[in-house]
Formats: C-alpha cells, structure tokens, sequence
C-alpha cells in the first residue's frame, strides 16, 4: 500500500460535508484568532474547543495524539529555550548570562499554546477535507492549475520516495551494509544508498512525464473538473458566521 501525505480522515459530519473554500477560509481567520488571544487561559480554551470539534467530527483520539506527539519535539524547544530569551519579571534561576525569570517561562508557556493551536487549527481543515476537495478548491480561488498540480503531486510522490529510500537501506543492510562512525563518516557510507535512490527518483519522473502527457496536461483546451465545487446555503453561512464571529472577538480585543 502506498503512504501519502493526505491525513484525511473520512467521515460525514458537518465539517466533512462544507465546501473546502468555506473552511479555508475558517482555517485564515482561525490562525488570525490565534494571535489575538489575551492570555494562557484563552489559549487554553481554543485549543480545547479545537479538540472538541474535531472528536465531535469522528477524528479519533489516536490521531490527534500522533499530532501532539509530532508538535512534542517543538514545545519542548519552546520550553527549554524560550524562558532564558526574554529575562523579565522575578529571576527563579541565573546561570552566566542566562537568566530564567517567571516571565520568560510565561512567554513560553503563551508560545507553547500558540503553536499548538496553529497546528491544530491547520489539522481541522487537513482532517475533514480530502487531498483532491483541497486542491480544487485552490484552484477554484484562482491560483493556477500547476501549482494544484505541484501540491498534488508532492503529497503524492515524496512518501514513495521515502519508501524508495528505506527499501534501498534496508536492502544493503541486508548485504552487510553498517553506517558506522562520525557524522561525516556516516554520511559517506549514505552516498551509494543516495545514488541508487536519485536513479529511482528519475524513473519515477519519467514515467510521470508521459503519465502527465497522456492525460493533456498541456492542452489548450478547456479544463473539466471530475467533481464540481459548488458554494451553498450552509457554506455561506458557515463563512459569514465564523466572520462574524472574528470581527466581533477582534473588536472586543482591540476594544480591552
């Protein structure tokens, strides 16, 4: 089975059933929304009722905890680095020049949050609308064809490449091929693997090429879609209320 990048969870809730451009367009103001939150305590709801949207649209648990074992890594950077960058408030801990305050540690606990409730509110679009409803949709808000293409695409061949590499790895590992040593030693011991991959790599784009060709990529007529994006009533108004909704709450914000 080939790996792809499409982290589409199938299913038919709401979310499921809204044109892709409404939940662009969500997924805009929601990133927005995210910088304009006062403190941890609303950080910490949004990123709850992020939660709470997706299980109630069938995204099992299972997946959103693999995103926040992705987005681990980056907090514990956040938490590690960030405390000593900006030394303000009471010193709790000083080391040399770096000092470790209780405002540095609440700018990265703020930090923290906000980068998980981008990558979550990003996850909301990726997990309820499917790899082609999404290029379409860019398509269909004027960016050109070829650069849906090239999304497309990229989501679809860079895992078979990953596989192409680990199948490569594996095999020589299998002939009593060790990488061991110094960084650079290791990466040494890399290039035949990388060599063998590049080869791999280039059939792959041939037969790309003439899979493209046969199909008109570069025909002059006009281009037909297989499934047409329409716009209705409930993704109106989905957008203006999510709108609505952002106008008010930047209002408020500027408002305090």
């Amino acid at each position: 089975m080939t790996v792809t990048f499409d982290t589409y969870v199938p299913g038919s809730s709401l979310l499921h059933r809204l044109d892709p451009r409404a939940k662009l367009w969500a997924t805009l103001l929601s990133l927005m929304a995210v910088f304009l939150l006062p403190n941890v305590g609303a950080q910490l709801l949004f990123l709850a009722g992020i939660h709470l949207v997706l299980l109630a649209s069938g995204v099992p648990w299972r997946t959103l905890w693999g995103l926040w074992r992705q987005m681990a890594i980056l907090v514990i950077l956040i938490m590690v680095l960030q405390p000593f960058l900006r030394p303000i408030g009471r010193e709790v801990f000083s080391l040399g020049p770096l000092h470790l305050t209780t405002g540095g540690m609440l700018d990265a606990v703020r930090l923290a949050l906000r980068a998980l409730a981008i990558a979550f509110a990003v996850a909301t679009l990726l997990y309820t609308t499917s790899q082609p409803a999404l290029v379409s949709a860019m398509v269909r808000l004027g960016l050109p064809y070829t650069w849906g293409l090239t999304v497309s695409l990229a989501l679809r061949f860079l895992p078979a490449i990953q596989d192409l590499f680990h199948t490569v790895r594996d095999a020589q590992a299998a002939r009593g091929w060790i990488a061991e040593g110094s960084i650079f030693r290791r990466l040494q011991e890399h290039v035949p693997i990388l060599v063998a991959v590049m080869i791999g790599t280039l059939r792959m784009s041939d037969q790309l090429t003439l899979a493209l060709a046969a199909r008109g990529l570069e025909t002059s007529r006009r281009r037909t879609t297989w499934h047409a994006l329409h716009m209705r009533r409930r993704d109106w108004a989905f957008a203006l209320g999510i709108t609505l909704a952002f106008c008010l709450f930047a209002w408020w914000q500027l408002r305090s």
